[in-house]
């Protein structure tokens, strides 16, 4: 039996190794493909969502789990654009989950939707209606991570998809090695209690997955 075993565990690490070179692969033409969409058309830079009252987000690792169906680590597959976009573009996404944090196991790949994408004028804007010509909306509170990016997040199932509960106050993307909070405003925010208790959270998550802390 132990024969068996050692005969068969280099061919289960080949077709392990041949499917993340694989995965590399189609990663690697995702990104290439949507950056040439972003390199023709024009970033408009939109003011943020504004730091709105936030007392109902989760503060800690607890109020993180009691407000989600699930919390991953994943990875950013593939984006693509979304259609008849109003005034707050989003952008769906494809996502590998890399590990469940917290909830049921379940399928390795899911489609949700982020902030920020791309749009026509008369359909974000309001205005002229003759003017469709086509940008891409980016804030501050939510870049869009890279194709490729891990990140972690909380999810929970509406009308049989999988949404993120709280982009701007509950994301993190792992950068150097570290988990830093995705909104951008809140690095602008000193001697706030709220902001503390997510970068506290943050730590844990670091913690969490071992690899390092925030702060």
């Amino acid at each position: 039996m132990k024969r068996i075993f050692w005969i068969i565990l280099p061919m289960l690490m080949l077709v392990g190794c041949r499917h993340n070179k694989y995965h590399q692969y189609v990663i690697s033409k995702n990104k290439q493909h949507w950056n040439q969409g972003l390199k023709n058309t024009t970033t408009k830079k939109e003011p943020s969502f504004g730091m709105m009252d936030y007392n109902n987000d989760p503060l800690t690792w607890q109020q993180f789990k009691a407000k989600n169906n699930l919390i991953i680590l994943g990875t950013v597959v593939d984006y693509e654009k979304n259609r008849n976009q109003n005034i707050f573009p989003t952008t769906k996404v494809q996502v590998r989950i890399d590990k469940v944090l917290f909830g049921k196991k379940m399928n390795k790949y899911i489609t949700t939707t982020f902030p920020s994408g791309f749009g026509y004028a008369n359909e974000i804007e309001l205005i002229d209606k003759t003017m469709n010509e086509e940008y891409f909306y980016q804030k501050n509170s939510f870049p869009l991570p890279k194709i490729g990016s891990k990140f972690v997040t909380g999810m929970n199932l509406l009308h049989g998809k999988y949404q993120v509960s709280s982009p701007l106050f509950n994301f993190w993307v792992l950068k150097n090695d570290r988990l830093k909070l995705n909104n951008l405003d809140l690095n602008d925010i000193k001697n706030d209690e709220k902001v503390s208790q997510l970068l506290d959270l943050t730590d844990f998550l670091n913690c969490k997955l071992n690899i390092g802390k925030n702060r």
